[in-house]
C-alpha cells in the first residue's frame, strides 16, 4: 500500500471521526455524505461566495493534486481526494455555496475542462453539459472579480492577470494544458476522475458551514490567523447576537481579503521587497493593525492578536455573567463592529498608499528603492487614514509628513541601524488623538532624539557599506543634485531594471599595494574599504565585470553607467591617472556632507 493510499485513508476516518463529533455537538442538521465525482457535480452549480479567498493554489499544488490523481486512478479502485464544505442557496436549491475546498474544485473543473476540449463531439457535449456549463450557466462561479477571467480561461482566452488570484489561475491552466496533452486516453482518464470520492459536508446556513470548515479544514494548508480571526467573530456572531453581524463580518472580510491579494500583486509587480517576500502574508497587516488599535501591544504576533481578541470577547462574556444579558450583546456587538471597520480601513489605506508607487516618485523612491522599514508601515497607515500623510507640515509647506517618514527612516532605521519600536508603537496608537502640529512636533522630536545631527555625521563617515538599500536610495538622489533635477518615475524603473549594486571604486579583494595609494599598511585600507568615498552604484552587469580591478582599468565600465555620478567619477579617474586614499576621504565627506543636507532634521 503506498503512502499516498494510507494518508487518504487516515483522512477519511479521521474526517468521520470529526463528523461524529461535529454532528452529536450541534442541534441542527448537517448533511455529510462520501459521494462520487460525477455525483457530486450532478445537478449542481456552484458559487464561490464573495466572504471567500481568491484562487490561490501554486503550481506545485497543482501539480500534487494531478499526482494524486493518477495515483488514485492507477490503483484501480475509488479513492477519497478530500474534504469539500457547501451552504445551500435559499433561493434555489440547485446552487451550492462553497464554503471550503474553492481550490479543489476550481482545479479539477478546469483539468475537467481541459479533457472535455479534446474528446469527440459527441462526448465533449454531453460531459461539458455535465461539468462545465449547461446553456449559458457555469457550474462554477469564481468571485466577481475573478469571474469573466475564469470564464474566458474555461473557453481558452488567455487575459493578463489582474490580480493575485488571477495570476494564480492562469499558471494552473498553463499546467493542466501541458499535462492534459501527454495523457494517451483522455476519455478514460476522465471516467477514471469520475469515480473518486469527495467527502460533503452540506450546512442550511453559511454561518454554520463557516464553523464546521474551521472544524473540518483539510487543504494541506494551515488557517492563516486572519481567517481564525474571521471565524472567531462569526462564532461570536452566531452564538451571542443572532448572526446579526453575520453578513457584515463576511462581507467586510471578504474586502479585506481582496484587498490584501491588490497589496501583494502590487508589492511583487513593484519588487517592494517586504510584501513581495513569501514571508509577508495577510497575518503581517493583521499585525501592523493590531499595533494601532490596541495600546501596549508594541510587537504582537498574529497570534498573539488572535488570542487577545478570544481574550476580550471572553472577558465581555464573563463580565457580564450570562449570554443572555442585554450589555454584553451590545458591547459585544460594538466592539466586533468597532474591530472589523478599523481593520478593513487599515487595509484599505495601506492599499491606496501601496498604488501610489505606480504614479508617484517619491512614494516609488520610499517603497521601491529605499524599501521603507517594516516597523514604519503602521506608522504611514496610520497617517494615510488620518488624511494627512501627503499633508505640508505645520511649521514648514515646502514638507509633508511623508517626508518625516522618509527622514525618520533613512536616519534611524538605517543609517542608525536601531529600532526603538516600543517608541513608535505607542505613538502609532496615540496619533488618533494628536493634531498636526502634536504629529509634527513628536516625529521631529523623534527624529532628532535617536538620530541627532553629530551622531548622524559620525555614522556617515563611517563604514556605510552594510545597507545597499540605503546606499542605492543615496545615491539615486545624489545623481539627481548633480544634474540638478529630478528622474522621473520611468528613469527610476530604468535604473531598478539594471539591478543597480553597491561598487566599491578600491576592490574588496586588492590586487594592489595599499601603501603605493596613500594608505600606512593594510589595515589602515581596511578602516576605508568600506566608506562613502570608496563605494559608488553601478548596474549589476557591469559590476559583475569589474570585478576586482584597479579603478583606471574600471574607467570603460564606469563609462556604460547609467548613473551620472559613477560617469563623474569615471572622468575623474581618468583626469587624474589615480584614485588613492585622498580622493577617498575627500568624497566621504562630500557624500556625507549631502547627506547631511538632504535628510535633515
Amino acid at each position: 500500500m503506498t503512502v499516498f493510499i494510507k494518508t487518504i485513508i487516515i483522512k477519511y476516518y479521521i474526517t468521520i471521526i470529526i463528523y461524529i463529533f461535529v454532528h452529536n455537538n450541534r442541534k441542527k442538521s448537517l448533511i455529510m455524505s462520501s459521494t462520487k465525482v460525477s455525483d457530486f457535480f450532478n445537478r449542481r452549480f456552484f458559487e464561490i461566495p464573495k466572504y471567500q479567498r481568491g484562487f490561490a493554489w501554486e503550481v506545485n499544488n497543482v501539480r500534487d493534486l494531478f499526482d494524486d490523481l493518477n495515483e488514485a486512478i492507477e490503483s484501480g479502485t475509488s479513492h477519497y481526494i478530500g474534504t469539500i464544505v457547501l451552504s445551500k442557496c435559499k433561493d434555489d436549491d440547485s446552487i451550492y455555496y462553497v464554503v471550503d475546498g474553492q481550490q479543489r474544485i476550481t482545479t479539477l473543473t478546469l483539468i475537467l475542462n481541459s479533457i472535455i476540449k479534446n474528446l469527440s463531439s459527441n462526448d465533449k457535449y454531453y460531459y461539458e453539459r455535465f461539468y462545465i456549463r449547461e446553456s449559458n450557466h457555469y457550474r462554477l462561479v469564481p468571485m466577481n472579480r475573478d469571474s469573466q477571467f475564469f470564464n474566458d480561461l474555461i473557453n481558452g482566452i488567455k487575459n493578463k492577470p489582474e490580480n493575485k488570484s488571477q495570476r494564480y489561475l492562469l499558471e494552473a491552466y498553463t499546467e493542466i494544458e501541458a499535462r492534459v496533452s501527454m495523457l494517451n486516453n483522455k476519455l478514460e482518464f476522465l471516467r477514471a476522475i469520475e469515480q473518486l470520492e469527495i467527502m460533503v459536508f452540506i450546512e442550511n446556513s453559511e454561518g454554520d458551514a463557516i464553523r464546521i470548515f474551521q472544524t473540518v479544514n483539510d487543504r494541506g494548508k494551515l488557517l492563516s490567523n486572519m481567517e481564525k480571526v474571521k471565524s472567531l467573530l462569526i462564532y461570536f456572531s452566531n452564538r451571542y447576537l443572532d448572526k446579526k453581524l453575520d453578513d457584515s463580518i463576511n462581507n467586510s472580510f471578504s474586502d479585506i481579503f481582496e484587498l490584501y491579494d491588490d497589496i501583494k500583486h502590487l508589492g511583487e509587480e513593484y519588487s517592494i521587497n517586504l510584501i513581495s517576500n513569501v514571508n509577508f502574508t495577510e497575518d503581517s497587516l493583521l499585525r501592523y493593525h493590531f499595533v494601532t488599535f490596541n495600546n501596549g501591544d508594541y510587537d504582537p504576533t498574529a497570534e498573539h492578536v488572535l488570542r487577545n481578541l478570544k481574550l476580550v470577547l471572553s472577558d465581555l462574556r464573563t463580565k457580564h455573567m450570562t449570554a443572555d444579558n442585554v450589555l454584553f450583546k451590545s458591547e459585544v456587538e460594538k466592539y466586533i463592529t468597532q474591530y472589523v471597520s478599523s481593520l478593513f480601513n487599515f487595509f484599505q489605506c495601506c492599499k491606496s498608499v501601496i498604488e501610489r508607487v505606480t504614479n508617484n516618485v517619491k512614494y516609488y523612491k520610499l517603497f521601491c528603492i529605499l524599501n521603507l522599514s517594516a516597523r514604519l508601515y503602521p506608522l504611514v497607515i496610520k497617517l494615510e487614514s488620518k488624511g494627512i500623510l501627503d499633508n505640508a507640515l505645520p511649521s514648514d509647506q515646502n514638507y509633508t509628513f511623508f517626508d518625516l517618514i522618509e527622514l525618520i527612516d533613512v536616519r534611524v532605521y538605517k543609517t542608525r541601524g536601531t529600532d526603538p519600536k516600543r517608541n513608535i508603537a505607542d505613538f502609532v496608537y496615540e496619533i488618533q488623538f494628536k493634531n498636526e502640529i502634536e504629529i509634527e512636533n513628536w516625529m521631529r522630536w523623534f527624529n532628532a532624539a535617536w538620530m541627532p545631527k553629530d551622531l548622524f555625521r559620525s555614522n556617515l563617515l563611517g563604514n556605510m557599506y552594510g545597507n545597499a538599500q540605503l546606499m542605492r536610495g543615496v545615491f539615486i538622489e545624489y545623481c539627481e543634485k548633480i544634474i540638478k533635477k529630478s528622474y522621473s518615475l520611468n528613469d527610476l524603473m530604468k535604473f531598478m531594471e539594471s539591478e543597480p549594486a553597491i561598487e566599491h571604486i578600491l576592490a574588496q579583494t586588492p590586487n594592489f599595494s595599499p601603501v603605493a595609494l596613500g594608505f600606512n599598511d593594510n589595515e589602515d585600507f581596511l578602516s576605508y574599504e568600506h566608506k562613502f568615498g570608496n563605494l559608488t552604484i553601478l548596474e549589476k552587469k557591469l559590476n559583475s565585470a569589474c570585478q576586482n580591478l584597479v579603478p583606471l582599468s574600471k574607467i570603460p565600465f564606469y563609462d556604460k553607467s547609467l548613473f551620472i555620478m559613477t560617469k563623474n567619477l569615471s572622468s575623474e579617474i581618468a583626469s587624474k591617472n589615480k584614485f588613492v586614499k585622498d580622493d577617498l576621504q575627500k568624497r566621504t565627506t562630500v557624500l556625507a556632507d549631502f547627506c547631511i543636507e538632504r535628510y535633515w532634521c
